[in-house]
């Protein structure tokens, strides 16, 4: 049995598996309920800001995704965040570039 928590980079890993399972029972328990993501001209609320924790997808590079977190009311740590981006899978990891989260998917 592995521990409760955000699993990051955790492909080709011991208990691959398992890992991403708790990744993705954590994303839609605690975290997918409490986020929401906005893209284009659709703009959160100030209500949205409040009450969920805004991001939105701000461009692509080679092998990774980069999003902008608006607004963290519920205080999730960046691994959750991450979590969040990447919709509850995390296998090749994330790193931040300042306030942004880029998750590697590739």
């Amino acid at each position: 049995m592995i521990e409760r928590k955000v699993y990051s980079s955790w492909a080709f890993s011991q208990n691959e598996g398992e890992k991403s399972n708790m990744n993705s029972q954590i994303y839609k328990e605690d975290l997918a309920p409490k986020s929401k993501e906005f893209w284009g001209n659709k703009r959160p609320t100030e209500d949205d800001l409040k009450e969920f924790t805004c991001y939105e997808c701000i461009g692509h590079g080679y092998a990774n995704t980069k999003y902008k977190i608006l607004s963290n009311p519920h205080n999730f740590s960046t691994p959750q965040l991450a979590l969040i981006c990447d919709s509850g899978n995390l296998c090749f990891g994330y790193r931040t570039e300042g306030s942004n989260i880029v998750i590697y998917t590739d």
